[in-house]
């Protein structure tokens, strides 16, 4: 890949990946605030009732799904960048001793820090990683929600159409006059007995 258009659109699309990396909560929230402003202004543009609630989950949830996806996507191929880091730990690093159930390693992570010192690359392995892992965990969780709600929102979808077919079959076609405005010429004559 020597060519310069090439290295001009690699150039371009890591900048454009690490920029969904970086401002991934922005993203993902974005998405999901217009996952569910889109049925709403839908409907008020069309001039039709609200939509039903599981149709607005459903968009705001695969919206959730897609845009979580992204960002970890994105994250994952910015996997050991420095750039996850502050400009301050961006040299070599020590591993951090952990804490809770497994305080017992804190005398290995010391000896590990004394012997070798950890490259910076490892800490933003780990910082992406847990990007990455968060992100792919909400993906799922909404895609999931989509899918569940997937069939409830399609019966709406189909009530909705529906009704717009009702209702425009009834402009189209007025009612006929009822039989008890009828002319008293075509009425039946009583008997008188």
């Amino acid at each position: 890949m020597n060519s310069s258009p090439a290295r001009w659109a690699l150039a371009h699309l890591d900048a454009w990946t690490w920029l969904v990396a970086e401002y991934r909560t922005w993203l993902i929230v974005t998405a999901t605030v217009i996952g569910i402003a889109a049925p709403l202004l839908s409907a008020a543009r069309k001039h039709r009732p609200r939509p039903a609630p599981s149709v607005v989950i459903r968009s705001a949830a695969t919206a959730l799904g897609f845009s979580a996806a992204t960002a970890a996507a994105c994250s994952l191929l910015h996997f050991s960048d420095l750039r996850w880091l502050a400009p301050g730990q961006r040299a070599t690093a020590h591993l951090n001793a952990p804490g809770g159930l497994f305080s017992f390693a804190k005398p290995i992570v010391a000896v590990v820090n004394s012997v070798a010192s950890v490259p910076a690359e490892l800490r933003a392995t780990q910082v992406a990683a847990h990007a990455a892992t968060t992100c792919v965990l909400l993906a799922l969780a909404a895609l999931l929600v989509a899918a569940l709600t997937w069939r409830r929102a399609r019966r709406a979808d189909i009530r909705q159409i529906v009704r717009e077919e009702i209702r425009r079959s009834a402009a189209t076609y007025p009612p006929e006059p009822s039989s008890d405005s009828a002319s008293p010429e075509t009425s039946t004559p009583t008997r008188h007995g």
